[in-house]
């Protein structure tokens, strides 16, 4: 069984992954050095299109109990490999305990992520040298286990008749396809892909989320997660005009870099954030932790 949580990141590699001696051995093309990983300290590998290897390989893995992540070109899984073996990986005692989690701790988990997102868009609003933000503070402190009353709706109708007060006729509609909704809904699509990822790789079940759910989503777990770092992305959308379009390449650079930017002068990136925001619900899964660390944003420092 392995001994920690090691996610390898394999999505950029053009190159071979090979076998030898209980690790697997990454050469990149080109190159005559190759690193060795110990198979045994590895709980997931992430692969993408250019990567070429062995069924041995796979084989390997799967007796070592890691999970392989089949990742397509943006980086994102869209299949896994899992071991059929008795083998107690890590992956597989993290999703038991995602599976058994209690619907309290489950409710406390959606309290954390629901004040979190709304302190975040009243950071957003202050970044932006906008009113609102005190109030909307006030809807934060009033969020309950599992938000019984709705805080996060009530927190969105204030929020948006703020946060582009040059727009007067706006009205947030996801899926809408034009002006401001299409700039949100492009941007939050990059998240998405970087959430589904992140969930993935930390070995939880992304079906099973805390607050989302329905037949025809796989990744509920990923939208209740992604919900702390809208605010960040909607201060970048503000800096845009309502006229930019996606028609425009350099409007995709910009939103797809937002995605990319620091998190609240940590040193981290959103996507880094992610990884370790993942992790922390998966140790707040196995009761390894008691109370869900939840990033927030704190605008613009």
């Amino acid at each position: 069984m392995q001994s920690q949580w090691r996610v390898i990141d394999c999505t950029d590699l053009e190159g071979r992954i090979s076998y030898v001696r209980g690790n697997m051995r990454v050469r990149r093309d080109g190159d005559d050095d190759a690193v060795d990983i110990p198979l045994a300290q590895t709980a997931v590998v992430l692969l993408g299109l250019r990567v070429s290897c062995s069924a041995a390989v796979l084989h390997e893995m799967a007796r070592f109990g890691v999970s392989v992540m089949l990742c397509d070109w943006r980086g994102v899984p869209d299949a896994a490999l899992h071991a059929w073996t008795d083998l107690p990986t890590t992956v597989t005692q993290r999703q038991l305990a995602q599976v058994d989690m209690s619907l309290p701790r489950k409710k406390n988990a959606w309290a954390r992520i629901v004040q979190a997102k709304i302190r975040g868009q009243a950071a957003c609003l202050d970044a932006l040298g906008l009113d609102g933000g005190g109030a909307i503070r006030g809807i934060a402190a009033s969020v309950r286990s599992g938000d019984p009353s709705n805080c996060e709706g009530q927190a969105a109708r204030e929020y948006w008749k703020c946060v582009f007060p040059q727009d007067v006729s706006f009205s947030r509609v996801p899926g809408k396809g034009s002006g401001r909704n299409a700039q949100l809904d492009y941007a939050y699509t990059v998240l998405r892909g970087f959430t589904i990822k992140s969930v993935i790789s930390a070995g939880l079940i992304p079906s099973i989320g805390v607050n989302h759910h329905g037949r025809g989503n796989y990744f509920c777990l990923a939208d209740d997660l992604l919900e702390v770092y809208r605010p960040a992305i909607d201060h970048s959308v503000a800096q845009l005009s309502a006229a930019d379009s996606l028609e425009d390449k350099a409007v995709k650079k910009y939103l797809v870099d937002s995605v990319n930017q620091q998190f609240n002068g940590t040193g981290l990136t959103i996507p880094s954030s992610l990884n370790d925001f993942a992790q922390q619900f998966g140790l707040y899964c196995e009761k390894k932790i008691d109370r869900l660390l939840v990033p927030e944003y704190l605008g613009v420092l």
